[in-house]
């Protein structure tokens, strides 16, 4: 909220040509300029605040024309009209020579041109005024800003009201200390400080004082930590802050000159695996709606559904999301309304619900459903009423674990059957929908694809019907039935066997995604290529080992994998993939329930902080002669090849610890590059 007003504080000074206000908000922005690593505008920005404010003594009549607001540029007589000089260069002068009867169409750019042009600029604006005089189409402008029009004020209110019901679903404003994304409800780890910029922005030009602009070299180590400059690599015992993208380029061209390129590629040259995690923490997320559209595409048009008495089976984690909550409502009466839907919809229904006690590998999964929102435990009976937003209060698992169970025991009452899972609950749900199909017809109502992949897995083809229904809902005109014996017999059981596998290798809520492949791959390959079914078939052993899951993990990504250039489009390494290709055999090993012996921690999973985290690789980003070839430690101009960078025709860059590619001898493009700062403001204003 601080930057947010600072912004705000400027663009008024800008607007009304307020000189004070200019100096005052430009002061403010350079702690936080430092601490993002805008060097270049931290650097020139206090200097210019510096020199300004000596302007009143060296030169009174420009500080006196400055106070009276032309520090800004004005096109008309508004108050709130007021364009700071490089916007007026850009958007009038630059357009100018760009429009027709410019400079750069047909005039020519030599130096009598240029001047002609420009001396011609105040007498072609008096005749355009004449012309507009003598046709009666003057440009007025009157006194009313533009920004409170009836249609702009419209605008605007739309604008807010969106962020504000963004906000209100991921309240920002919670008990909790711990830093968390609003967006995805992942939260940071103890290294980020971002939310101390200003402090350590103050302390970055505290370092500044008594140095020149020229001498001074700003560190990455400095710089506030975020959540996406995680990314970090080991060189020389020093951890540093580099950007994914630019590790890989780098490290790219270092490899090219090696002995051995086909060793070096053995190393993922990233600082996280690009093709199976979207950041350092995250896991690729799935698209496993994507499975089930394949799937519906092989089998033939109207499925056969049920009629008559049926035995209703109900994801309970899908069930506690489908009722809306109202705030001043005791939380007897919600139970209630859940208890009063069930009953009028599905009768004596079988309600399966999770379970949110301990660790588990769905812990990342959970952080991003709840996208950010986060509630404080609470003490609850009851007669209590409810006082929280639904989305806040079952995102704090204390909350929803204390709520399942008591909403349990209105059900009991009303004669369903409840059931808990001690984790995820798809197996469990499965299961009963499956052990209910032995004895009378049974629907399993549920949104998730890991049940429709489940059902297809352990539904017994000698046993009643059983169908796969999702929630109806208002927007869907023909919501798909699928019946699942029906489904078996038409995709075989070669697909049927091995489908748990093909899910969970090519992205579930506990494996990553591949980048760049659909899930309808995997099917392409279970029905083409033997070779895939035959490395499927050890994922679906209980007994395997972990050398044989990852040597049967490798084979089926080389059958997936055709290669493309880019980070992210090349293969995971044999390092990474090894880590994925364990957590592909335990979460299968968990769907067909033989996960009793196996703990996550044996099979690509590490606990941290009481959570669940995917090991990414067992390997650094590369290796450390390259490693140590990508950046310079040089105390001079790096002007002569004693600079590793310099010597191995790799231009110096952020990651270089002395000069940080500005303003050496070889780092002409990347100061240049450093230069579009100023370049990118003004293409964004």
């Amino acid at each position: 909220m601080d930057m947010v007003d600072i912004l705000r504080k400027f663009l008024r000074a800008e607007r009304t040509g307020n000189w004070a206000l200019h100096i005052a908000a430009i002061s403010e922005m350079l702690p936080f300029m430092a601490a993002s690593g805008h060097n270049l505008y931290t650097k020139s920005a206090r200097i210019y605040v510096q020199q300004m404010c000596k302007l009143q003594k060296e030169h009174p009549d420009v500080y006196r024309k400055f106070q009276e607001g032309y520090h800004v540029v004005r096109r008309s007589d508004r108050l709130w009209a007021g364009l700071s000089v490089d916007l007026i260069i850009e958007q009038v002068l630059m357009r100018s020579m760009k429009t027709s009867g410019g400079l750069t169409r047909g005039r020519g750019m030599t130096e009598q041109q240029r001047v002609t042009w420009l001396l011609a600029m105040p007498a072609c604006a008096e005749v355009n005024n004449a012309m507009q005089e003598l046709t009666g189409v003057n440009f007025n402008t009157g006194e009313q800003n533009k920004d409170m029009t009836d249609a702009r004020q419209a605008r605007d209110m739309k604008d807010a009201q969106i962020v504000l019901n963004y906000l209100l679903e991921r309240n920002p404003f919670c008990q909790d200390p711990s830093l968390c994304s609003v967006s995805t409800g992942v939260h940071a780890h103890i290294s980020v400080n971002v939310d101390k910029a200003k402090t350590i922005g103050n302390t970055i030009l505290a370092r500044m004082d008594g140095h020149t602009i020229a001498e001074y070299s700003f560190k990455k180590k400095d710089q506030a930590i975020t959540m996406n400059t995680q990314s970090s690599v080991k060189i020389g015992g020093e951890v540093v802050q580099v950007d994914p993208q630019l590790l890989f380029q780098r490290l790219t061209v270092a490899a090219k000159a090696s002995q051995d390129l086909a060793s070096v590629f053995k190393y993922e040259l990233c600082s996280h695996p690009p093709a199976l995690f979207d950041t350092s923490l995250l896991l690729r997320q799935p698209q496993k709606p994507v499975l089930a559209d394949a799937i519906w595409a092989l089998l033939t048009p109207d499925l056969p559904g049920i009629t008559g008495q049926v035995q209703y089976v109900l994801d309970g984690g899908a069930l506690v999301q489908r009722i809306p909550w109202t705030r001043g409502s005791t939380y007897n009466c919600i139970c209630r309304l859940y208890t009063e839907y069930v009953k009028r919809k599905y009768g004596e229904a079988i309600v399966v619900f999770d379970g949110y006690e301990g660790t588990s590998t769905k812990d990342m999964t959970h952080q991003r459903r709840a996208g950010g929102r986060t509630g404080a435990t609470v003490t609850f009976d009851e007669d209590m009423p409810v006082t929280m937003k639904k989305e806040e209060f079952l995102a704090n698992s204390t909350n929803k674990q204390q709520f399942i169970n008591m909403l349990s025991g209105h059900l009991q009452k009303n004669t369903c059957q409840t059931f808990h899972a001690p984790g995820d609950a798809d197996l469990l749900i499965v299961q009963e929908a499956v052990e209910s199909a032995t004895t009378r017809n049974t629907v399993l109502i549920g949104d998730d694809t890991d049940l429709l992949i489940l059902l297809i897995y352990h539904t017994n083809l000698d046993t009643h019907d059983l169908l796969f229904k999702p929630e109806p809902k208002k927007s869907t005109k023909n919501p798909r039935v699928w019946n699942i014996k029906v489904l078996k017999q038409q995709l075989g059981p070669s697909l049927c066997t091995h489908m748990l596998f093909m899910h969970a290798i090519l992205g579930c809520d506990t494996t990553s995604r591949l980048y760049g492949i659909g899930k309808g791959a995997a099917i392409k390959k279970i029905i083409t290529s033997n070779v895939f079914r035959l490395e499927a078939t050890v994922f679906g052993t209980s007994s395997a080992s972990t050398a044989d899951v990852v040597a049967a993990g490798e084979n089926a990504l080389v059958c997936l994998y055709n290669g493309k250039p880019g980070p992210q489009s090349l293969p995971p390494t044999s390092a990474a993939a090894k880590y994925h290709s364990l957590r592909v055999y335990y979460q299968v090993q968990q769907w067909k329930g033989t996960v009793n012996n196996l703990l996550p921690q044996d099979w690509g999973w590490k606990e941290s902080d009481g959570l669940l985290f995917p090991v990414q690789t067992e390997l650094p980003p590369a290796p450390q002669e390259h490693l140590q070839v990508i950046r310079c430690s040089c105390k001079t101009d790096c002007s002569n090849l004693r600079c590793t960078c310099k010597k191995h025709n790799i231009e110096c860059s952020v990651v270089c610890s002395k000069c940080k590619g500005s303003g050496c001898a070889n780092s002409f493009q990347e100061t240049e590059c450093e230069n579009s700062e100023f370049d990118d403001h003004e293409n964004s204003d």
